[in-house]
């Protein structure tokens, strides 16, 4: 099996931002730390790029998402989730529990047609664990 690229992943729109926006929501965190942890996070299958981390970072703060921390570390940022950013995150969360259920139909149309069969059986075995929410 051939090692995926970033460039392989499919990724939903935003799904970077609400990453962010869970690691600040955990503790103050930097551009590079985002940039180790998403690779953690997703089982080293997506890195984002500096230029995605930093443009979504000062877009962020902007938007009043984040707050920046002072830390007298020089050259150094650091971020938190703002209330509006919580805000933000728990309602992207609520529409990914809605979509779960469809993105699991996915994968094991997916599985079946890789003939990962064991896989397959096991997706549906974990769909019909998920309510289905309309």
């Amino acid at each position: 099996m051939s090692k995926s690229t970033a460039n392989d992943v499919f990724a939903p729109k935003g799904l970077l931002k609400m990453l962010i926006l869970k690691i600040a929501t955990m503790r103050a965190t930097t551009g590079v730390e985002i940039m180790e942890e998403v690779p953690r996070m997703t089982n080293n299958v997506w890195s984002p790029s500096p230029g995605s981390v930093y443009y979504l970072l000062g877009e962020m703060e902007e938007a009043g998402l984040l707050i920046h921390v002072p830390t007298g570390e020089t050259g150094i940022k650091r971020y938190i989730s703002s209330e509006k950013g919580k805000l933000n995150l728990e309602n992207f969360k609520l529409d990914a529990q809605k979509n779960l259920y469809k993105q699991m139909i996915m994968l094991k149309v997916l599985s079946d047609l890789a003939d990962y069969g064991a896989v397959s059986d096991a997706i549906s075995s974990l769909t019909n664990k998920i309510e289905v929410q309309n």
